[in-house]
């Protein structure tokens, strides 16, 4: 064990980075044997080299509750369920990529100054409940989001916009969420946009593209990088004529992967991320590209008579579900899954291993100091 470099870890004020006293490579030693053993059952299992991550300044996304008073609001994690409006304040979080902690240093004062009331849940009473904040290194690019109990504060957020971007240059996309419900729930349905325009550029490694504040991104972007750059080689090594992904979000895959299929569907259950992701390919001019708003889980006429080659998917921690019915029903030559839930992945390669056995898998530190990680595993079907 090593001394924690979290000074909020030290004293005990937030324990999310639990391996943070483990030294980096027996993180890295023992993620392994983890997914080695969880995949026991498709042993040998070909592993390519781990990716690493900084062990610093890698987080680009930060999610902070905002509780105590107008006069001394608290940004950072929750408290107890005993006492959830008196949360620990996280201002200087060593994982964050420092241009988010600037940024969110800078709020407490905002809000004493524009009295924007932190909500309390026990009372029902106050507006703000959380603030949502992502930067784009490569692209110098930062979104805001205020999470609101309503409409109540959305002229008043408006009017310290001006403020925030002298301050703030690379801040170009600032939006209200909306989250009425009185519980712990960190963000709502309706999202109001406040700035023109309502996204950012996000880059990842070559790949330039929009991003709405309500989609999801990677928050680990070198990581996230290498990611979808190993899927696209092993996606140029297939050359499939018919790629579909599920869960596809704003399409990240399926455009590093677009010079390496010849037709790729993207379903995504949101349809902003949707309407996102084939603006950006008919403006990178990738014609061969198209997204649907569909659930991933029970998507059926949306695909039609489109038989894929190569079905690729990166489901949330709950895993595939329902729609492991559309992989066996189209039983693909092959399948790549992404996953940062070690235990719903082996769970579904074990229900498709009479079908398709593993050809190599690579694990990702996506989420240093703490037990989780991403896996992409390649799939091809038995004989």
């Amino acid at each position: 064990m090593i001394p924690a470099f979290c000074e909020y870890f030290a004293r005990g004020e937030c324990g999310s980075c639990s391996w943070i006293e483990k030294e980096y490579e027996a993180q890295l030693r023992e993620k392994e044997r983890i997914l080695r053993e969880r995949l026991r059952a498709f042993s040998p299992l070909a592993l390519e080299d781990l990716f690493p991550s900084p062990e610093r300044g890698f987080r680009n996304r930060a999610k902070m509750v905002v509780t105590g008073s107008v006069d001394s609001p608290i940004i950072g994690i929750a408290g107890d369920p005993k006492s959830l409006d008196e949360g620990r304040e996280l201002l200087h979080c060593p994982i964050h990529h420092p241009k988010l902690n600037e940024l969110i240093a800078a709020m407490p004062g905002l809000i004493r100054r524009h009295e924007l009331t932190p909500y309390r849940i026990q009372a029902r009473s106050g507006e703000l409940k959380a603030l949502i904040a992502f930067y784009s290194p490569l692209s110098d690019q930062m979104y805001l989001r205020f999470v609101l109990r309503s409409r109540a504060f959305v002229t008043r957020i408006t009017k310290l916009i001006p403020e925030l971007q002298r301050d703030f240059p690379s801040l170009r996309c600032i939006s209200a969420n909306i989250q009425p419900i009185p519980h712990a729930i960190l963000e709502g349905p309706e999202e109001i946009p406040l700035t023109r325009p309502d996204w950012i550029l996000h880059q990842i490694g070559s790949l330039q593209m929009r991003l709405a504040p309500q989609a999801f991104v990677q928050t680990n972007f070198v990581v996230a990088a290498e990611l979808y750059e190993t899927a696209a080689r092993w996606v140029g090594e297939i050359s499939p004529p018919k790629m579909i992904e599920l869960f596809c979000g704003q399409g990240a895959f399926s455009f590093f992967c677009a010079k390496s299929a010849a037709t790729i569907l993207g379903i995504e259950i949101n349809p902003e991320a949707v309407e996102t992701a084939n603006r950006t390919a008919t403006e990178q001019n990738l014609p061969h590209l198209r997204f649907k708003a569909a659930d991933s889980a029970k998507v059926g006429s949306e695909i039609g008579s489109f038989a894929p080659d190569l079905i690729l998917a990166n489901p949330p921690r709950k895993g595939l579900g329902e729609s492991l019915r559309l992989i066996s029903e189209f039983q693909p030559a092959h399948f790549i899954y992404s996953s940062c839930a070690i235990e719903t992945l082996a769970s579904d390669l074990e229900r498709l291993a009479p079908l398709y056995r593993i050809r190599k898998a690579r694990l990702f530190d996506m989420f240093p100091h703490t037990e989780h990680f991403e896996t992409l595993v390649w799939l091809e079907k038995t004989a």
